[in-house]
């Protein structure tokens, strides 16, 4: 049976950086995953996703960004690679009610301001006259609002993963993909991994960051979190490409109440060409799906409410051609958290989920610090407050 320091189970955003850091302290790593990462199955595809250092889910969140934001221009250095393009992020708060990623839009926003006090981010309160002069590819109204984050931007996320795993694969890490762990149990003094292939391996520590398939490892996770299925769209640019244009900044804006509205829009720049079209989704959360039995085709029924409830009456340059759709999984805690802990039934099975949508940003420095709990060390970010323990009490 092969033995390892350490063994990561699943490879995708936090779990390949998990390895990554691993390897780099010189330790015996294996990655498991059941897909070849990076894949489209979970919640780490479809092209980019956004970045910000004034995080309004909770200022607790803001050291993980800004270390992460290291690390990715780190990584970048090392490899060649483009990863993070800082082009800054603007949030637009709901003028009345609405919730982004289990806050309220007021105190997301207020989240926001105080984050980039505390922790110097450099942004700017955008005020009414100047959103509505400097971004009108927005049908914004007299009293809208805005934050602009210049820290944030937006991953290449295939290309994060990818240049993870193979920094992790040349420092000594092994890999073995399409694999599916089905069960862990204690060996005298080392843990060992059973794969549906029959295979098993041990080590002495196993890190679990398996993102919407959590709870088949983690009992203490089960009916805790529920998995969602989100889809990406990319929408035709139908007039002003010079709008939406590489150095034009991601966006967060809560429409919710405004008609059929019933959540923030988040989009991007368009990559390449306007003839690629621009990214953009909602966050409305629909009812629990099943990872593995997930619908991945987009229907034209649900592209065109999409379009006429969310981009006609708020990004008006786009046109109702979808050019292309993924779909994602968001895993979901109540509140909206991260859940970072210990297994209560053994301390060596370190697990990280679920993200609540909002954390491939921070997947590099949990990754470090996941590896610094392997290792016996105090992770450089206090992760303190994403405690099972800390999500029970919401």
């Amino acid at each position: 049976m092969p033995q390892f320091d350490v063994i990561v189970i699943g490879c995708g955003a936090v779990g390949s950086a998990a390895l990554l850091h691993l390897a780099r302290a010189g330790q015996r790593v294996l990655g498991i995953d059941r897909f070849q990462p990076p894949h489209r199955f979970g919640s780490t595809h479809g092209e980019t996703r956004i970045t910000r250092a004034a995080i309004g889910e909770g200022v607790d969140y803001t050291p993980l960004a800004q270390r992460s934001h290291a690390i990715w221009r780190e990584l970048e250095r090392e490899t060649g690679a483009h990863l993070f393009e800082q082009c800054g992020c603007l949030f637009i708060p709901a003028r009345d009610g609405g919730e982004v990623h289990g806050v309220t839009s007021a105190q997301f926003f207020a989240n926001i301001e105080n984050a980039a006090r505390l922790h110097g981010v450099n942004g700017e309160a955008i005020s009414s006259e100047q959103l509505r002069a400097d971004y009108p590819c927005f049908a914004t109204a007299p009293g809208d609002r805005g934050f602009l984050d210049r820290e944030g931007g937006y991953l290449l996320v295939e290309e994060c993963v990818r240049a993870e795993l193979a920094v992790a694969a040349r420092l000594g890490a092994t890999l073995l993909t399409g694999r599916r762990v089905t069960a862990f149990q204690r060996t005298g003094g080392a843990l060992t991994v059973t794969m549906d292939d029959g295979a098993t391996a041990s080590a002495t520590t196993l890190i679990v960051t398996t993102g919407p398939w959590i709870t088949e490892l983690i009992a203490p996770l089960q009916r805790r979190v529920t998995v969602t299925r989100q889809v990406l769209y990319w929408f035709e640019v139908q007039s002003h490409p010079e709008r939406f244009g590489p150095n034009t900044p991601v966006y967060i804006w809560d429409v919710s109440g405004r008609g059929r509205a019933a959540s923030d829009i988040y989009g991007f720049p368009w990559l390449g060409s306007p003839d690629n079209g621009v990214k953009i989704a909602n966050e409305v959360l629909t009812g629990e799906t099943d990872p593995d039995h997930v619908a991945r085709e987009v229907s034209a029924d649900e592209i065109a409410a999409t379009y006429e409830t969310y981009v006609r009456p708020f990004v008006p340059d786009l046109g109702p051609t979808c050019l292309r759709s993924e779909v994602c999984l968001y895993t979901n805690a109540p509140g909206g958290r991260f859940v970072i802990d210990r297994d209560p039934g053994d301390a060596n099975v370190i697990y990280a989920s679920p993200c609540s949508g909002h954390g491939f940003k921070h997947s590099p420095a949990v990754g470090e610090a996941l590896a610094a709990m392997a290792l016996g060390e105090t992770p450089r970010v206090d992760l303190s407050g994403f405690t099972l323990d800390r999500l029970a009490v919401l």
